[in-house]
């Protein structure tokens, strides 16, 4: 079956909502993952819009974050698993409340979202969490022989069973007082996960507080102060054979110190004028199988102007990168310098009050890519993964400039939408690679300079029996015209969730996300040529989702995924079984 043939089944059940067809197929080192995916917002400090939220879980008073694909660059398929924090509502107050989601099925998808919270006064409130997501089962076939003639190739990297486990448990509370707020969260971030070259256990202590004052930049003083810190331990076992091959270790062991500090301070000298400063730090630290350190500072000086229907947000920021490379023996790391001085400017107009405004944003700026943020959007990834092209395992991203137009608002208080378009330079960024050496075939990132068109569109509907939320993104790089031996980003990706609510106690939700191909490079260690036109292809992941709510407090869910049993493309050489369902429940006491 062709896959343009899948896109109309899906086009046909989402009715308005149609994607594009996906193409021909020479390479395919992929991953299919989870439903839960969310294209990437190649946005500079917009204001985003909120994902759909059941109406049955709404009325119990529960806030959700959505922690999916929260990098604005690094490849078109960085897939953070979605894990969904519940916390009860602030100043919600009455009796101590438990909260329980849970679900499993064929092909096996378990997951988990619980909440206990024992205090949730009008001032203070505390909250213990746990939520798991995870796959364990067989891995479809990568395909590489064809592309490699190579029968040892394909049993290296063809189907096996394995499995991809992620947890995560805390406490977390705010305590609010007349003039500020004061949050903190305490925690456990676990990963673990068996394929054909190794097995991982990552393991993570992550702080997190913060401190701001309820003041408006138009008050005399207003600051907002955050601090996050991660302790984490990546234990790593390869196979025999993969260890052999590159002279590795059997075992190793990386220790990760990260530690980023945000802060800004200022207020008001006249009425609607205001003079801010934001201050940053990150800082990671590396042990055990790498020795390294790198780290960001910027301090970003802001004008402030606020008048009718206008509002001027001008700054500059100052960015520093430091590093130290102890390590001899792997290239070395975070070697992108980056300007010192970039733009972050942010102008909007009202131009009909409550429904339309339009703004202009422009900025840049570094980031150290830390490992930590290196696992959260590929588990994958080893400190081994890209030895056989000998690429930095770490290196710093520079966005020397980028800029943006948009339209936000929303339309008889149901229908809110952002739409923005705008460019983006890079002086270095990572993209997906893939590089076979001798049957090993490995999927990692590399780095280069490259540039961006883009234009993205948020969209959410909200009704008494209909919500619609969605995101629509095309990308147009420079990647193939320079010639880089990596993936470029695909050119159209997005997502539509409806939700229907039926007599108040059934809900019927379908979703689409979807991708077309993409285009790219393999290279291989042996001195073979590189394949210049391979191509990973597109496609739609069609889910349908039911849920009926017995009373107020229990409700029955299922879901099945990947309706249409395409090859989801999201991490190269990890592809899961095709369609699974999973059902599950909700409890509230």
């Amino acid at each position: 079956m062709k896959y343009s043939s899948k896109y109309a089944i899906c086009a046909a059940v989402l009715a308005a909502w149609s994607v594009a067809g996906a193409q021909a197929q020479d390479l395919n080192p992929t991953v299919e993952v989870s439903r839960q995916y969310r294209g990437v917002l190649a946005d500079i400090d917009k204001p985003s819009v909120e994902m759909a939220v059941p109406d049955s879980v709404m009325k119990f008073n529960l806030e959700f974050d959505y922690s999916v694909f929260d990098s604005p660059f690094k490849g078109a398929y960085e897939f953070r698993p979605y894990v969904m924090n519940m916390d009860l509502a602030p100043g919600y107050s009455g009796e101590k409340t438990f909260y329980l989601n849970a679900g499993a099925g064929y092909s096996l998808h378990p997951e988990l979202d619980a909440v206990w919270s024992p205090f949730k006064g009008d001032s203070f409130r505390l909250s213990v969490y746990a939520g798991h997501r995870s796959y364990v089962g067989s891995y479809r076939t990568t395909g590489l022989k064809p592309l490699a003639g190579d029968a040892e190739i394909t049993r290296a990297r063809g189907g096996f069973q394995g499995y991809d486990l992620l947890s995560k448990a805390g406490i977390d509370g705010t305590y609010d007082w007349e003039n500020g707020c004061f949050s903190f969260d305490a925690g456990y971030y676990g990963t673990a996960l068996k394929d054909t070259t190794v097995r991982r256990g990552y393991d993570a202590f992550d702080l997190k507080m913060g401190i701001s004052s309820k003041k408006t930049p138009e008050s005399c003083f207003t600051y907002n102060v955050g601090v996050r810190y991660r302790y984490a331990e990546d234990k790593l076992k390869y196979a025999d054979d993969y260890a052999d091959a590159f002279g590795l270790p059997l075992r190793n062991c990386l220790t990760e110190h990260d530690l980023d500090v945000d802060a800004s301070f200022g207020g008001s000298f006249r009425s609607g004028h205001s003079l801010m400063v934001d201050l940053g730090f990150d800082f990671a630290s590396y042990g055990a199988v790498l020795a390294s350190n790198a780290g960001n500072l910027s301090v970003t000086p802001r004008y402030i102007f606020s008048k009718g229907l206008w509002k001027l947000n001008l700054g500059v920021k100052f960015a520093f990168l430091l590093r130290n490379n102890s390590y001899d023996t792997l290239p070395q790391m975070n070697t992108a310098k980056g300007q010192i001085v970039y733009p972050d400017v942010k102008i909007s107009l009202t131009a009909i009050r409550n429904h339309l405004d339009v703004y202009l944003a422009a900025g840049g700026g570094p980031d150290i890519n830390s490992y930590a943020s290196l696992i959260d959007d590929n588990r994958h990834v080893t400190p081994y993964y890209n030895i056989a092209g000998q690429a930095p395992l770490l290196d710093n991203t520079v966005e020397r400039v980028s800029a943006a137009v948009g339209l936000k608002g929303g339309i008889a208080a149901r229908f809110r939408y952002d739409l923005s378009a705008g460019y983006r330079n890079f002086a270095n960024a990572p993209l997906e690679t893939v590089t076979i050496a001798g049957r090993f075939p490995t999927a990692g990132i590399a780095y280069s300079p490259w540039q961006m068109f883009y234009v993205n569109l948020d969209y959410f509907w909200n009704s008494e029996d209909v919500d619609i939320a969605g995101n629509f993104q095309y990308r147009s790089t420079d990647v193939r015209r320079r010639g880089l031996d990596m993936f470029a980003p695909a050119a159209f990706t997005g997502y539509v969730d409806l939700r229907y609510n039926l007599k108040k106690r059934i809900y019927f939700g379908i979703d689409c996300n979807f991708s077309t191909s993409r285009h790219g490079t393999v290279n291989f260690t042996d001195g073979s040529a590189p394949l210049p036109e391979v191509v990973v292809p597109g496609f739609a992941d069609l889910g349908v989702n039911l849920e009926y709510a017995f009373t107020r407090k229990l409700s029955f869910w299922l879901r099945t995924g990947n309706l249409l049993d395409m090859t989801i493309q999201r991490v190269p050489l990890y592809t899961e079984s095709g369609i699974y369902f999973t059902a599950g429940i909700r409890l509230l006491l």
